[in-house]
């Protein structure tokens, strides 16, 4: 996210109708728009505080436009747009749907009230929530199926570029112009990286005459639910996906209005610290993971479940003692390490997944895991923080926000005990190991 799956993964063959050239255009391109999506949604994130402030919001309705909203939407977009994708043409759906998250990133600074603002939120997470499973497709499609987990990662690692240097923009665009301007700056781009993506990146369909395939799997989201259901180990990973994530955003979330507000640091300040810390914690933590499960949890990925564990269980002490510090510094070096350790639990337990599904399931399922990170980490744990936030405040002020996050983090306790269990009842296909 980064901390969101990013939607459909399906691994097969490298294909020949695309040179090595193109598909690294395609990936470069790809990245980035991973990257931009996550830029576009965490200028929000920084100028959360002003926004309440000129629009005359509580922290509830903040948590809504910065959690529920865009996690609901986010979600719901998933499962249609990761259909088509089995089937259609993948770089337009990526191209439309960067168009219109830049559009809607626009409306955010023209907004003038709650009911605006919730609209171009909405509008950011239907976009958003297209464009991961239609490049995750095309990546894994033209890729070779042994790179699995590291294509993956190397995806999530650029969307935590996103996140820490939407921040870090952010933060130092603040130095010049007014929130609103910032919107305008950083939306008006992706228009043209759309149109970028049209002309330049690789569908190897349209190449063999296939936009138009009839789908891999006909596979609906309840089945599976269902299926995912009636499986232990993958009943304990979607224990996982609601679980950590809640945690993980909520961190994301309110870290810029946390440091503002307990540790009183000005708003370029937090940009370039924060954005800094994020950027280290998860994209190192992503491309770790990814290089450790494709060294070790391709013959066994029982391993990325021991893995994940680990990572969740050793940060808990540290985001209790960033919840709970006098010193700023004392408190960024903890995120730092919290981001770090969170991030080594998604991509081996997408990896997990796989291995215990056939190949025409991964998609649709991969949007499963999808919905259930959009729901319980956007949508659940900023709103719940933001709501937590404003229970306490009478009784803590502006410190409410320390005891707000230390609830939410219980849950990667949680997340370490589902990771762990869902290893030990795995049942691995063996056609997934080959």
């Amino acid at each position: 996210m980064s901390e969101a799956v990013g939607g459909a993964m399906q691994p097969q063959a490298s294909t020949p109708l695309v040179v090595p050239w193109r598909r690294n255009v395609t990936l470069a391109l790809l990245l980035t728009v991973a990257a931009v999506s996550y830029i576009d949604r965490q200028v929000f994130t920084l100028f959360q505080d002003d926004i309440k402030a000129e629009l005359g919001l509580n922290d509830g309705q903040l948590g809504i436009l910065t959690g529920f909203s865009f996690g609901l939407f986010y979600a719901l977009a998933a499962f249609p747009i990761a259909r088509y994708a089995d089937r259609g043409d993948r770089r337009l759906v990526i191209s439309l749907c960067v168009t219109i998250w830049s559009m809607a990133t626009v409306a955010c600074g023209m907004a003038g009230n709650f009911f605006q603002m919730l609209l171009a939120r909405i509008g950011l997470a239907a976009g958003e929530a297209g464009a991961g499973p239609a490049s995750n497709s095309l990546l894994v499609e033209i890729f070779p199926p042994h790179r699995r987990v590291l294509v993956i990662s190397t995806m999530l690692a650029a969307s935590a570029v996103g996140l820490s240097g939407g921040l870090a923009l952010a933060g130092w665009l603040s130095t010049f112009y007014h929130w609103r301007t910032v919107f305008y700056i950083v939306g008006v781009p992706g228009i043209a990286l759309g149109l970028i993506v049209w002309l330049l990146a690789a569908e190897p369909r349209r190449a063999k005459g296939e936009a138009a395939l009839t789908p891999v799997n006909n596979l609906r989201p309840l089945e599976v639910i269902k299926l995912m259901a009636s499986s232990a180990s993958l009943r304990w990973v979607g224990v996982m996906m609601l679980t950590v994530p809640l945690s993980g955003f909520a961190f994301i979330l309110w870290g810029a209005s946390f440091f503002r507000r307990v540790h009183d640091m000005p708003v370029a300040e937090v940009g370039f610290w924060m954005g800094g810390m994020m950027a280290g914690g998860l994209v190192l933590g992503n491309l770790l993971a990814g290089y450790i499960g494709d060294r070790f949890g391709a013959a066994n990925p029982r391993f990325n479940s021991w893995l994940a564990a680990g990572g969740l269980f050793l940060a808990f002490p540290f985001a209790m003692i960033f919840c709970f510090s006098e010193n700023a510094y004392v408190a960024l070096g903890c995120f730092l390490i919290v981001k770090f350790l969170m991030t080594l639990y998604l991509g081996p337990t997408i990896a997990l997944s796989y291995a215990q599904v056939p190949v025409s399931m991964r998609a649709i399922m991969s949007a499963t895991i999808n919905m259930l990170i959009g729901i319980a980490g956007t949508g659940i744990g900023g709103t719940l923080a933001g709501f937590l936030s404003a229970w306490l405040e009478p009784s803590y002020g502006l410190e409410s926000l320390r005891y707000s996050l230390a609830i939410t983090s219980t849950t990667l306790l949680l997340g370490g005990i589902a990771a762990i269990m869902a290893g030990r009842t795995a049942k691995i296909l063996p056609e997934s190991l080959k």
